[in-house]
């Protein structure tokens, strides 16, 4: 209720600025898209590990001022930047996700941060595939689906829809989050995905006023966020040596055994 009565409130030369803002978003990406980052980035030792990934149709690259600047303020100094096609299923990324996870053999906290459809692929792997992730921040991820996606005729798109198998399985097995710190990051403007479906039921929300689905990439309170997720955990007593990343995964993809 509270959006909605803010929403009204906006005056016109408050919307063209946000089309505006949108619009540079949606330019800097065109740039940034064609440069995706090495999967794994080493700026220093630690024990924790930071994950990025990307939404559809787009690259590791459009996390690059983010994660520049989380490794330059010491928060983020090993990170795994995740890409894949905008084909295939969530499961078949999910899968994937966890070896690369696995490969990067971290001995403390994991923490992902995903944009869009990257939140749902991120959520099959910790609530089908048994990955462990310490705190994961959402960013405009379509948790509920978004009627947008109706019309695309691929299938990783359709698991994008309101009420598709896919979606309606991580809603079934949402408990499985319950170990996870989950913040949901919502772009106020997003037109593609809603609020309401860019929430996740339990965890933090983050409304960011002002900014679209690209936009939220780059607004200093949606980094905010991040980097109070990464501090949650990082920072937080140890939990008696819990070695969170590391794991093996068997042929099917799901975590099978931890290893150390």
């Amino acid at each position: 209720m509270l959006t909605v009565m803010l929403m009204k409130r906006r005056r016109p030369w408050q919307r063209e600025v946000e089309v505006l803002r949108e619009v540079a978003a949606v330019a800097r990406q065109g740039w940034l898209i064609p440069q995706p980052s090495p999967t794994l980035k080493q700026h220093g030792d630690a024990r924790h590990l930071v994950v990025f990934v990307h939404g559809i149709f787009a690259s590791s690259g459009v996390f690059r001022p983010m994660a520049f600047a989380l490794a330059r303020e010491g928060l983020a100094p090993r990170q795994v930047n995740f890409d894949y096609t905008p084909v295939g299923t969530i499961e078949r990324h999910a899968k994937r996700l966890c070896s690369v996870i696995a490969d990067a053999r971290v001995p403390g906290p994991v923490i992902v941060v995903a944009h869009s459809l990257g939140g749902l692929i991120v959520r099959h792997a910790v609530q089908h595939l048994g990955l462990h992730v310490d705190a994961l921040v959402t960013m405009g991820t379509p948790h509920h689906g978004t009627s947008l996606a109706r019309p695309w005729p691929w299938r990783l798109a359709q698991e994008l829809s309101p009420g598709s198998v896919a979606i309606a399985s991580l809603a079934a097995t949402s408990h499985r989050l319950r170990r996870t710190a989950v913040t949901s990051v919502i772009a106020e403007q997003d037109v593609l995905v809603e609020a309401s479906s860019a929430s996740l039921s339990g965890s933090r929300l983050v409304s960011v006023p002002g900014v679209g689905h690209h936009g939220v990439l780059y607004d200093p309170l949606a980094w905010s966020a991040v980097r109070d997720a990464i501090r949650s955990v990082t920072e937080a007593p140890s939990d008696g040596g819990r070695s969170s990343g590391e794991f093996v995964v068997g042929e099917d993809g799901r975590v099978r055994d931890r290893v150390g």
